[in-house]
């Protein structure tokens, strides 16, 4: 059975917020960088791959990104072609 983990993006206002609250759901290490590059890799280095993340609002975060809302979202479109066990689902 996998582990289901929610990412509310409506409740994120800022790249710091986006940073800590999923540093605290897929407890990264202490060291996670808090940028984009550590975000990838850390997802495919540590996190346990019978996981099924379900974003809320994701456009919402997207905006809260900027221009980098489309590496933000490269990263969520690789993860489970990475790792084919990962779902990642959008509502």
């Amino acid at each position: 059975m996998k582990r289901e983990l929610y990412l509310d993006g409506a409740v994120i206002y800022g790249i710091e917020d986006f940073h800590d609250q999923v540093s605290e759901l897929f407890g990264l290490p202490h060291y996670y960088g808090r940028n984009l590059d550590d975000l990838w890799s850390c997802l495919t280095s540590y996190i346990d791959p019978q996981v099924r993340l379900i974003i809320h609002d994701f456009n919402h975060l997207l905006k809260v990104f900027g221009p980098e809302a489309e590496a933000l979202k490269e990263i969520f479109e690789r993860l489970p072609q990475y790792c084919p066990s990962f779902e990642i689902i959008y509502n």
